[in-house]
């Protein structure tokens, strides 16, 4: 192996050159797997990028193989055969015969013998899988194996550099957006401030409700953004909220599907599209643009609903008085069940009794009853039609 050592050395500075340099990654993973090839006299070498949260492959970086069965496996078929709680290094010394490949066509299962893989974390959910296939039946040698994990390991590293810079120049974007929505709002006096407050009670209440991390920070951006969509309308239309005509109000309904159209081409905020989306939709199926009922409404919309309505009625707007803490509970509890989700509106009250400083309100002796008598209300199910234009 002194040979190789020597030809492995050479690519290993190579590749964390092209590294540090700042290379395109596939180029770097292409050099990789083609010189693992090249060392271990392999049939082929493929380098896949799993995301493992969404169940997917991202992308693949192959060389050596004629057919193309071997490099199109999908998720479900790669896991199987590699899989990572079960280790970081898979052995199939037999393929013809091992049962973790189940169909003899699905990774050229009948031109391949042994298969030698390893997997490597990246960066959040992301995971690389690098697999060596050989002619023949072959058990690597632990100089051989530290080779693959080298090689493996540089190449995890130059996606997680990557993957890192990408992160960073999201969240410059998704300020830069956050930004220009906020920017819409103070060209109201009344509405300054509107989607900031309401992205917090959302991410207090998505908290209560024992989200996971992530949503609960898809769901706190959904609130940055939810009104995006008001952009293009005229001033005098968005001023006058509470008494409009009917036609006007059937404009203002295209402000979620107009902020849907807006985010869409970014593509990492497309995890909010649907909660920007259907932000007005209603539990009893009265909302719009589509008319969803009850859990056809993404969750962080049904949250975005109330938070809205709420924030909106502490208030107020130029044609619609801000209310008292207790009057906006009342609405809340009559309207849960044909507006809102019960079970929002239930971790609404609890989060405002937890957490009052969020809300920017004071809770006192009256309203902690209030909120107390009307959240055990919220049990007896609904108990009117009240439907607000909010």
């Amino acid at each position: 192996m002194q040979g190789d050592y020597k030809e492995f050395f050479r690519v290993f500075t190579q590749v964390s050159k092209a590294i540090h340099t700042g290379e395109n990654t596939t180029e770097i993973l292409g050099h990789i797997v083609r010189n693992i090839k090249e060392i271990l006299g392999a049939k082929g070498c493929i380098y896949w990028i799993i995301d493992r949260k969404r169940r997917k492959i991202e992308t693949m970086v192959s060389s050596g193989f004629p057919y193309r069965n071997l490099s199109n496996v999908n998720y479900d078929e790669l896991i199987t055969i590699f899989n990572p709680d079960t280790g970081y290094l898979t052995s199939i010394e037999d393929a013809a015969n091992d049962r973790r490949i189940p169909e003899l066509d699905s990774i050229g299962k009948k031109s391949v013998g042994s298969i030698t893989g390893m997997y490597f974390d990246i960066i959040g959910s992301y995971g690389g899988i690098l697999a060596v296939y050989f002619y023949k039946q072959k058990k690597l040698s632990g100089s051989e194996l530290e080779i693959i994990t080298a090689l493996g390991e540089q190449g995890a590293i130059a996606l997680h550099k990557a993957f890192s810079y990408d992160d960073k120049m999201l969240q410059n974007l998704g300020q830069m957006v956050e930004g220009f929505a906020l920017a819409l709002e103070a060209k109201d006096e009344s509405t300054h401030g509107h989607s900031v407050r309401v992205a917090k009670f959302a991410r207090e209440v998505a908290i209560e409700l024992d989200l996971a991390a992530a949503e609960v920070e898809t769901i706190y951006h959904g609130g940055l953004l939810h009104d995006i969509g008001k952009i293009g309308m005229h001033d005098d239309i968005l001023e006058r909220l509470g008494i409009l005509s009917r036609k006007e109000m059937d404009i203002v309904k295209q402000h979620p599907v107009i902020g849907a159209r807006i985010i869409k081409p970014l593509i990492f905020l497309n995890e909010i599209i649907p909660l920007v989306l259907h932000h007005h939709e209603r539990f009893d199926g009265s909302g719009y643009p589509d008319g969803l009922r009850r859990e056809a409404i993404p969750q962080g919309a049904r949250i975005l609903t109330a938070c809205d309505a709420f924030e909106t009625m502490l208030a107020g707007r130029k044609h619609f008085a801000r209310m008292k803490l207790e009057d906006a509970v009342v609405n809340l509890q009559q309207a849960a069940g044909h507006q809102f989700d019960p079970a929002v509106v239930e971790a609404l009250f609890v989060t405002l009794m937890k957490k009052p400083e969020i809300f920017e309100t004071e809770v006192n002796g009256s309203a902690l009853n209030c909120l107390t008598n009307y959240k055990e209300k919220l049990n007896n199910g609904p108990t009117s039609t009240l439907q607000m234009f909010i």
